[in-house]
């Protein structure tokens, strides 16, 4: 995977590996198979580009989108490819159960598909990018079809992200949600759960802030058993702000420009955004 700083989506992509491993496992794969992800955390494209490849486990995408490979096949394996901005684990594992199955038949579905830009200034200058790709129809069926028995088995299973070794805040996953659980020696309580989310952070192992997008988060504690209020900082940014715990204030500052700053007074579930 290729990205630029500590999004859901790394986990995202570990879980996916582990899945698409036991999935393999259960379809009798014996040979390599690689997932590439490359995450457009910039969104520099308005199109996710999705190619499923046989006979090439080789890396590609990460030299570049250009329709010249970087590096020759080494005609062996099959590989899951994704150029995007965001995953869906259950999605990406159908994608891999339908490369295993028909990969006899997948080089048929590989197109010449364009990319086209999001940045103003990119739309105006630049044509849009000449890529190869599976056909989005195809992968439109895949991503809408129901899940196999073998899929919905495995997703069944509880996935630990973060782990405590006798307290604070632990993360896992399963059957395409997150859950927040706050660990007390051998007692776990359910904090929140959720499909998806931008990034958290941890300004101490007992409390996350839980971002849903670049300005947005819930304060989760393990007190916090009440319907979780939704908060808005103004120091967020495509990049993971930073934090400084102060007992029940939470400093909240820009990744780069440190003079932004907000903070998060944790008992209140309030937001500090200007300063006298």
């Amino acid at each position: 995977m290729k990205t630029g700083f500590n999004y859901s989506e790394i986990d995202k992509i570990q879980i996916i590996g582990q899945l698409s491993e036991k999935l393999a496992s259960r379809l009798q794969y014996q040979d390599t198979l690689l997932i590439e992800y490359i995450h457009d955390y910039t969104d520099n494209f308005k199109d996710n580009l999705y190619l499923l490849e046989p006979n090439n486990s080789n890396y590609k995408l990460a030299y570049g989108l250009n329709l010249e490979d970087p590096i020759p096949s080494n005609h062996q394996g099959l590989s899951v490819r994704i150029y995007a901005d965001s995953v869906d684990i259950v999605k990406i594992l159908h994608l891999v159960e339908y490369s295993i199955l028909n990969h006899q038949n997948l080089s048929k579905q590989i197109i010449k598909t364009t990319m086209g830009y999001n940045v103003y200034e990119d739309k105006v200058l630049l044509e849009p990018l000449v890529v190869i790709a599976t056909n989005e129809k195809l992968i439109e069926v895949i991503f809408n079809a129901e899940s196999s028995k073998s899929i919905k088995d495995i997703i069944s299973e509880r996935i630990p992200i973060i782990l405590r070794k006798h307290y604070g805040m632990e993360i896992y996953w399963s059957n395409n949600t997150f859950f927040f659980e706050y660990k007390n020696y051998e007692k776990r309580t359910p904090v929140y759960e959720i499909k998806d989310y931008y990034y958290h952070l941890f300004p101490n192992q007992n409390f996350a802030l839980l971002f849903i997008d670049e300005q947005s988060f819930y304060y989760l504690d393990d007190s916090n058993n009440s319907p979780k209020k939704l908060m808005t900082c103004t120091v967020g940014s495509n990049a993971p702000i930073r934090t400084m715990n102060f007992g029940d204030k939470v400093l909240l500052q820009h990744w780069r420009d440190l003079s932004r700053i907000n903070m998060l007074l944790t008992k209140k579930n309030k937001v500090i955004t200007k300063f006298e």
